[in-house]
Formats: structure tokens, C-alpha cells, sequence
């Protein structure tokens, strides 16, 4: 059952994310060195690569949406017990990713200069949700972790890890509200929009494998899955791999000054991928006495 959704389950969706991936993963490592202004993350000018990147990911996740709504009656999510040795491994590279992150957190908290109105607070609300989304982080991770070893043994099917299914929820809305209190134009920085709508993303993405993984309120959220999380995961990949070219590649100036490769971004969508790829998969259709 583990690889039955290669073939069937949401595997059409996963042949669009493939595609779109390797359209849009050259054309945005391309425009930090051609039309995106270091510091500012502005366009310097439209062009070709940027009707076409924007172009791709408008129809890819239509299509996800899509085809994940027109199978919302025939998908299930595999509650299998059994050992999952590539699920188990992604889900340590995602705990690793949110551990970093709980570290980038805290020094980002040393580094926020309290605002002119919160002087006389010894934490202003940037540097409070900061700490609390590494709290959440850290959660995360130890969920990320719990999920490892359970794939890793197999003698159970992470239904019974439900308080901390939230955490990656909650970790997902604190580094939106994050980016919302940035005071800066999310249409022309680019790399904040994806990240925005990345973000929003996951939260459902990790809102549905909560109720999934729990069978609370899990009626036909199989679907949603795959439907929410390429779009998420593809967001993921499109801010973590070309970010991670122009770092390697010396030229880190060409970043938006408050976007930097983050781990967290790989790990998240490598998980993402692995459980729609094995637990996504056909209902199989009830024997007829």
C-alpha cells in the first residue's frame, strides 16, 4: 500500500509538481541574478521570467486545487502500521529544518530594536513572537521526531500524537503573523509574497494531516492533503534551492534584506512530498457481500 499512490492516489498531482518544479526552480535562481534588486527585493524590471514564473505557479496550484477537489470521494490516508524507513528519514530532516529555526529565532530575538511605542517594555511584540514561535519550533520538532521514530518502528500509526499535531500549525501562523508586521509592499517583494502564501499554505496543509493523523473531524480531508501541500511544498522549494545557489555561489547581497535560506523551508516540504507520495492513496472500494 505504501507505493500505491505512485501510480494512483494523488499521483497525476504529484507529475504536475515535478514539472512545475523544474520550470520554476531555474527561472527564479535566474532572476536573483538578472532583474531582482539586491536588499530590496524589488523587480528591477518585468520581464520574460517573470510572467512566466508567476504564470507556472498560478496553474500549477489551480491544478492541485482542482484535481484534488474533483477526488475528494476517492482518496484515503493510509493509517497502515508499518514501517516507513523514507517517511521516517524526511521526517528527521524536517525536525532538524524546525530546530533550526527555533535557533534563528533566538537570535533574531537578540538582534530586533524595540520599537519607538515600546520603549518602556522590556520585550516589544516582534521579540514576543519570535520566543514563542521558537517554543513552537522546538515543538515542532519534537513531533517531527516522534513521527521519525513511529515510522521508524512501525508498531504504531502517529494517531496518538494529537496535542502536538498542532504545534506545526500553530509554528506555521506565528511566522505569518511575522511577516505581516514587516512594513514593506507584499506584491513587489517577491520573496515575501511567496513566503506569505507558502505559509498560508502549510497551515492548512498541516491543519488537515492533524485531523488526518488523529480521525478528528478527518471526513474527506484526504484531499486536502495533496491539494494544500504541493502548492506549499513547491512554495517551499522555490525560497529555500535558489537562495541556496546564490549563498554557495558568494553573491548573498542579491538577497531581500529579511529573507535568508531557511532549513526549515527544505525539511517542511520534503515531508510534505513523502506523505503525499505513501499515505495519500485510491480508497479501495468495499467488497459487496
Amino acid at each position: 500500500m505504501n507505493n500505491k499512490s505512485v501510480k494512483s492516489g494523488f499521483g497525476i498531482g504529484c507529475i504536475i509538481f515535478v514539472a512545475a518544479a523544474l520550470i520554476a526552480i531555474p527561472l527564479r535562481t535566474i532572476q536573483f541574478f538578472t532583474v531582482l534588486e539586491g536588499g530590496t527585493g524589488f523587480y528591477s524590471e518585468t520581464d520574460w521570467s517573470v510572467y512566466l514564473l508567476f504564470g507556472v505557479l498560478a496553474v500549477s496550484i489551480i491544478a492541485f486545487l482542482v484535481f484534488g477537489f474533483t477526488k475528494r470521494k476517492t482518496l484515503e490516508y493510509s493509517l497502515e502500521t508499518t514501517k516507513r524507513p523514507g517517511l521516517s528519514s524526511l521526517s528527521l530532516i524536517a525536525a532538524c529544518g524546525l530546530a533550526l529555526d527555533a535557533f534563528s529565532c533566538l537570535m533574531k530575538y537578540s538582534t530586533v530594536e524595540p520599537s519607538a511605542t515600546a520603549m518602556d517594555s522590556p520585550v516589544n511584540a516582534s521579540q514576543l513572537i519570535l520566543m514563542i514561535e521558537a517554543v513552537f519550533a522546538l515543538l515542532s520538532a519534537i513531533y517531527f521526531i516522534l513521527l521519525w521514530l513511529t515510522y521508524l518502528n512501525g508498531k504504531s500509526n502517529a494517531s496518538k500524537i494529537r496535542l502536538l499535531a498542532l504545534a506545526p500549525v500553530i509554528w506555521s501562523i506565528l511566522r505569518i503573523v511575522i511577516r505581516f508586521m514587516r512594513t514593506i509592499s507584499y506584491i513587489r517583494v517577491s520573496d515575501l509574497l511567496f513566503e506569505m502564501i507558502m505559509i498560508a499554505f502549510l497551515i492548512l496543509f498541516f491543519m488537515a494531516l492533524a485531523q488526518a493523523n488523529t480521525g478528528i473531524s478527518a471526513e474527506k480531508v484526504e484531499w486536502k492533503l495533496g491539494a494544500y501541500g504541493l502548492p506549499a511544498a513547491l512554495l517551499a522549494l522555490i525560497c529555500f534551492v535558489p537562495r541556496l545557489i546564490v549563498m554557495i555561489s558568494g553573491n548573498s547581497h542579491l538577497f531581500y534584506s529579511e529573507s535568508t535560506v531557511e532549513f526549515c523551508d527544505l525539511g517542511v516540504a520534503l515531508f510534505i512530498i513523502g506523505t503525499v507520495l505513501t499515505r495519500v492513496t485510491d480508497r479501495i472500494p468495499e467488497a459487496n457481500n
